[in-house]
């Protein structure tokens, strides 16, 4: 059986993941940035490396584009609990499996990457000790999060669009961001370190991508608030629209790093 802790809805296909990162790529980062890059140079992912790398939570394979870009030359192969997902996938051997119960031999890669997926896994534990026995002696684990303080300013206005003093606890924030995600990764692995991005600002101009990126989250949320998403989204298009139509861009705070195990 695979288990996660998202809706059903949320991952069957990629179109709330793509909705989220057409926010991120519509958008421009100040200072400019890369997490794809960041996060494979801390991984020691080369040009034309060789590494063994195994991808937990691959998504629509986001990082097997960027490896092949890069040049790897290694194995990739490319785990998701959906199907959805992995039909997206084009630059690595697709695995449909749960990270908690990988069916995959001990020491068998050089790299395993779980790139903003762990606040996913019911027993983050239980996918650390995975992700250990499957590496190699020698091997890293790179999981990559969010910080508690990224994109609040957008949470701010989903806040404000619903009212009423509710507030929008992130997946990340409840289960696994840097500043709890430590702890369940030191019961697998005996260095557990962890390194930030360089904080960064991301201006939007582009309304259409603010709203997706908000309907995407809605079957999260649906059940703590007392009317449709929908109504939700709406409001935060005439906020954020409001904003826009002043002449300033929306501006989000991105907070995000990784913990380096091995």
């Amino acid at each position: 059986m695979v288990v996660s802790t998202n809706p059903p809805s949320q991952y069957a296909t990629d179109g709330n993941l793509a909705a989220r990162q057409r926010l991120w790529w519509s958008g421009r980062r100040e200072p400019r940035f890369d997490l794809f890059s960041w996060a494979l140079d801390l991984a020691g992912v080369t040009p034309g490396g060789d590494q063994r790398v195994l991808d937990v939570g691959c998504g629509n394979g986001a990082y097997e584009v960027a490896m092949h870009e890069r040049g790897h030359r290694g194995l990739r192969v490319a785990l998701d609990l959906s199907a959805g997902m992995l039909s997206r996938v084009h630059h690595g051997l697709g695995l449909q499996a749960d990270v908690q119960r990988l069916p995959v031999p001990a020491d068998a890669f050089d790299l395993v990457l779980a790139p903003h997926m762990l606040y996913h896994v019911p027993d983050i534990v239980a996918a650390a000790r995975e992700c250990q026995r499957v590496l190699r002696p020698g091997g890293l684990v790179v999981a990559v999060t969010n910080s508690d303080s990224n994109l609040v300013e957008l949470r701010d206005l989903v806040e404000a669009a619903v009212g009423s003093g509710w507030r929008m606890v992130q997946p990340s924030v409840r289960h696994f961001s840097l500043e709890n995600g430590r702890v369940p990764l030191a019961a697998a692995f005996e260095s557990v370190t962890r390194v930030d991005c360089p904080e960064t600002h991301l201006e939007v101009t582009d309304l259409d991508a603010v709203v997706d990126y908000v309907a995407s989250v809605g079957d999260h949320y649906q059940a703590e608030i007392g009317r449709p998403w929908a109504d939700v989204v709406e409001r935060v298009r005439q906020l954020a629209g409001d904003v826009l139509a002043s002449g300033h861009p929306l501006r989000f705070t991105s907070a995000a790093g990784a913990f380096v195990c091995r």
